[in-house]
């Protein structure tokens, strides 16, 4: 199928790209025209140019799509200033899925964060149950989390208007090559990552995820935590939760050192399971 990627240039986006690509779809790399100029690296791919704060660029890029994987975006709230970051990645998430809508677009995924329930920009992250699930509130604070919040409820709301077409947000965490990657410089002790859980998710995973959110086969919107089944830190997690948050309950044990947020929704909708790091390209995501 035709796969438009926004923000394809990116870390992430041009993981995708070749996953896309490798999996026998067609697919449209798109990103700023400052960055798509050079951008040749992925044989295959259709590269353009494209500004999606501006609703005529999303319609131009998905004349013709089967499918959008929305990645673009400012990826922290010190990006750019506060009004910046929230109108840029509000935005041009709401052109991208106003585009998809207006050209019948079958499939949206698009890039959320953990942070849209609020946690490493927060001063103090709140927490009401471990392991975190995609239903625990949001106590998000700033201008970037609070951002991506918004953009799963844009999704929904589409979603509503096309109950027969797939919307899938991913919540993504800390994307690096590989648990050395992830651990990397060592850490001082548990405190340095406490806020965001001493999770992270393989650039492979979250690539494997967006493929298999596409090729869902039930229609409507579904929010996924995407995230690695083992956290970074050597410290049981029981222990972690015990010493940093002995106000939260457990709702579920949390043997050696598993992650904390609940990715049971993404294995029993999408097949993806957090326990495999790099997994080779499936029936599912083709």
């Amino acid at each position: 199928m035709r796969v438009v990627v926004t923000g394809a240039a990116g870390s992430l986006g041009r993981r995708v790209v070749a996953r896309a690509l490798l999996a026998g779809h067609e697919v449209v790399a798109t990103d700023l025209p400052s960055v798509t100029a050079t951008a040749d690296d992925e044989a295959g791919a259709i590269w353009l140019g494209a500004d999606l704060t501006v609703l005529e660029d999303a319609r131009r890029l998905l004349a013709g799509a089967a499918a959008v994987v929305h990645l673009a975006g400012l990826t922290s709230p010190r990006a750019a200033e506060e009004p910046e970051v929230h109108r840029t990645n509000v935005g041009v998430t709401y052109n991208v899925l106003l585009a998809a809508e207006e050209r019948g677009v079958a499939a949206v995924c698009t890039a959320s964060s953990v942070n849209a329930i609020g946690g490493f920009y927060s001063a103090r992250p709140h927490y009401d149950y471990f392991p975190l699930d995609e239903v625990h509130p949001s106590y998000c604070e700033d201008a970037y989390s609070l951002s991506k919040w918004v953009g799963e409820q844009q999704s929904a709301a589409f979603a509503r208007r096309r109950p027969e077409a797939v919307f899938a947000a991913l919540r993504l965490h800390a994307l690096r090559e590989d648990i050395t990657d992830a651990v990397h410089p060592p850490d001082t002790g548990p405190e340095k990552r406490l806020r965001d859980l001493w999770g992270w998710t393989s650039f492979d995973a979250a690539a494997a995820a967006v493929l298999r959110a596409l090729r869902r086969p039930d229609p409507g919107h579904a929010v996924y935590n995407i995230v690695a089944a083992r956290t970074t830190c050597e410290i049981p997690s029981s222990e972690l939760a015990r010493r940093f948050h002995p106000e939260v309950p457990l709702r579920c044990p949390l043997p050696g050192n598993a992650g904390f947020y609940d990715t049971t929704r993404a294995a029993a909708e999408l097949g993806w399971h957090a326990h495999d790091e790099h997994p080779a390209i499936s029936a599912a995501e083709r």
